[in-house]
């Protein structure tokens, strides 16, 4: 027998034993062959032959189960699936209710609820946003944006109690806040009335309840008080004379009641003789009361004297009297 051969070990007849040795030579290479191929030998059937180790001609039979697929079940957000067959597997398109594959967009005015943003989008909003102007710029109630040039807002802060916004090209924005141009037009009317009876028969000046308050809007309004009063003056004398006064708080800025003009003046020129005078009178006054506070206007009156059991009687048997305040903006 020749050296073994590689890599099995398989020893082979000499060609000088071909005739002498050959049943033995070819009894040992049988036995060589057998040896190695052992491993290869039975297994059962369904059995597949697996490598055992890292020796030559070392295998080992195991189950065929082993690595086979024998179905796939799909689960959301998969689809298909099967036991036999053809299989086939997707995946779902996502929606704001289930799971899925997403759509990418670079759109930056999508409405879409199924689309997702890619970085493109992403920084087209990004830019967009850095170049807005922030809220961090407004600082006070009442403060608006207003331009300075194209695409540049900047703040204008609030302006005073009843200014108005008037544009004004000299100002950075192209607009201020300043005073309401009145011109002459009425911003409010006040209105009221009296029957509350007031018999005066003092020559100290009294509250007639003929009264009134406004508040007006801005400083520069004028109020124009117009009033109607409706009276009578009862004297046992020659004459008989009442006095009254127009007030902006206490501040006298109408008088008829000076001794050269009364508010009822009739002289009889008869001694003992009783003078019963009833008068309804106007008064209109403009005023300029220089405030934004609320102002009250009324009227006193008064006795001339006493002499004669004078008295001055406002709204004589409830007949009413009234005092209307308009402000006039200017």
């Amino acid at each position: 027998m020749s050296n073994p051969t590689t890599p099995f070990s398989w020893q082979m007849p000499t060609a000088t034993d071909l005739v002498t040795d050959l049943p033995a030579d070819f009894a040992v290479f049988g036995q060589a062959v057998a040896t190695s191929m052992a491993d290869l030998l039975g297994g059962t059937t369904g059995q597949i032959l697996a490598k055992n180790s890292a020796t030559d001609m070392d295998f080992v039979w195991i189950a065929n189960d082993q690595g086979d697929i024998t179905g796939v079940t799909a689960t959301t957000p998969l689809t298909g699936g099967g036991t036999s067959g053809a299989i086939t597997v997707g995946i779902q398109d996502a929606l704001t209710t289930q799971k899925g594959a997403v759509q990418l967009s670079d759109s930056t005015s999508t409405t879409s609820s199924i689309l997702a943003a890619t970085p493109t989008a992403v920084k087209s909003a990004y830019d967009l946003a850095a170049g807005a102007t922030t809220k961090a710029t407004l600082t006070t109630k009442g403060d608006i944006y207003a331009a300075t040039a194209a695409s540049t807002p900047a703040r204008l802060g609030v302006g005073t109690n009843g200014h108005v916004l008037t544009a004004d090209s000299t100002q950075s924005t192209g607009i201020k806040w300043a005073a309401a141009g009145g011109g002459g037009k009425v911003l409010q009317v006040v209105s009221a009335t009296t029957t509350t009876s007031t018999v005066i028969s003092s020559t100290t000046l009294t509250d007639t309840t003929i009264t009134a308050t406004i508040t007006p809007t801005l400083a520069t309004s004028r109020i124009l008080v117009i009033c109607s009063v409706n009276s009578r003056v009862l004297r046992n004398d020659v004459k008989a004379a009442g006095g009254l006064i127009l007030l902006r708080g206490a501040t006298t800025i109408a008088d008829y009641n000076n001794g050269g003009y009364n508010w009822i003046f009739p002289d009889c020129r008869a001694s003992g003789t009783q003078i019963s005078l009833g008068m309804s009178g106007a008064i209109n006054y403009l005023d300029s009361p220089a405030t934004t506070s609320a102002t009250t206007y009324k009227i006193q009156g008064r006795v001339e004297d006493t002499a004669g059991s004078s008295t001055i009687t406002f709204q004589y048997t409830s007949t009413p009297s009234t005092i209307t305040l308009l402000e006039i903006g200017v």
